[in-house]
């Protein structure tokens, strides 16, 4: 069937700005027509994208409907969730807390949660290995402990605790540090070292730490469309060649207690905002010091730092560090180049080969209209 691409504004004045007080030299170009020209053949209900230079959102759309077949059309306001590029997120959580000597990158799960038996071999696993995907955690949650998920029994902060002690009470799939393996579940045991040592829940220090001083109005965790939140996008996946709305409900998203791994959701423009920190131009929050850990790669292919591929591009002038998320329902990627001072974000609210293609294309398209500083 066909879906719905009509181009709408964007409109937001605060969509304009990336930081406080930072007021660009012009508006940022509006690019919805173009993301609409990208999703107007395919099966991709709304597509959503920014670039940000030096700190400046310079170009941001967003076009498409909330969910297929419908004609509620989404905004650059509209929250899209971005699975994955939580990851990097949370190790920017961390970093504040090391800042704070509340912990330090080389602190181990046996020196944070002294009083649970952990298996020998994954005692001296430390916070950067967790956040880098090398301490030895598996690459899938194990079934009995996904079902356990699904319960929801206890506070967030409660069950990652259990999953933390299930996971780190076996041996690890290899030794830390020796081998990368993209880990779900090594996050979330990131997620409740940072709960032990910073003293509250996950998303209360994130929320306190980093969407609010960088100005991230709409960002939150879990399914963006909720019973308290009806206008946003709801998550499709695509069956027999058509987006197909996911009912909203428990099964719009992943468990909560995974949230440390993939469970944001926020604004095209919030997402700039956030990469932008990313390349220093929110020293306040993310200084260099800080950034040179956080980008830093640790995997022994030399490629995954924390939360981030580190990977080089001719359009980036060399490094560019770059995500990209899922919860199956939408999609999400993030681009930057250190050298240029330059980054794009674009999500989607369909998983799977479309989303990716949609935002890859997206991405694609503001790289190069706006990666090279206009005459």
């Amino acid at each position: 069937k066909s879906l719905m691409t009509a181009v709408f504004s964007a409109r937001s004045a605060l969509g304009c700005l990336l930081l406080a007080g930072v007021a660009p030299a012009q508006p940022p170009a509006d690019v919805s027509a173009a993301l609409g020209e990208l999703i107007a053949s395919g099966n991709v209900p709304a597509l959503a994208a920014a670039a940000v230079r030096r700190g400046t959102i310079v170009a941001v759309g967003a076009s498409g409907v909330r969910t297929s077949g419908g004609t509620d059309p989404v905004t650059v306001d509209d929250r899209f969730h971005i699975g994955s590029c939580t990851k990097s997120m949370t190790a920017t959580l961390a970093a504040l807390l090391v800042k704070d000597g509340k912990l330090g990158w080389e602190s181990t799960v046996a020196e944070v949660f002294a009083d649970m038996e952990i298996h020998p071999d994954h005692r001296g696993t430390t916070l950067r290995q967790l956040l880098s995907n090398t301490g030895g955690c598996p690459a899938g949650v194990p079934p009995e402990l996904w079902s356990r998920a699904w319960r929801n029994d206890g506070t967030e902060s409660e069950q990652r605790i259990g999953f933390a002690r299930a996971i780190l009470g076996a041996p690890p799939d290899s030794p830390p540090g020796d081998r990368y393996t993209y880990s779900n579940t090594g996050f979330t045991i990131a997620g409740a070292m940072l709960e032990r040592a910073g003293g509250g829940s996950f998303g209360e220090m994130l929320a306190e730490r980093v969407f609010k001083p960088l100005g991230m109005r709409g960002a939150g965790f879990g399914a963006p469309a909720s019973a308290d939140h009806p206008g946003q996008p709801t998550g499709h996946r695509s069956v027999e060649g058509s987006a197909v709305p996911v009912a909203r409900g428990p099964g719009s998203d992943n468990p909560p207690l995974i949230t440390p791994a993939g469970r944001v959701h926020c604004s095209i423009s919030d997402l700039a905002r956030y990469a932008a920190a990313h390349l220093g131009n929110a020293p306040e929050v993310l200084d260099a010091a800080m950034l040179g850990q956080l980008h830093r790669p640790v995997s022994p292919a030399g490629d995954y730092a924390l939360g981030w591929v580190v990977t080089e591009r001719a359009w980036a002038g060399g490094t560019a560090l770059h995500h990209s998320g899922t919860n199956t329902m939408f999609y999400a990627v993030m681009w930057l180049s250190p050298a240029k001072n330059f980054a794009v974000v674009a999500a989607c609210n369909i998983g799977g080969s479309d989303g990716a293609k949609a935002c890859d294309d997206a991405a694609a398209l503001l790289i190069r209209r706006f990666a090279e500083e206009s005459d």
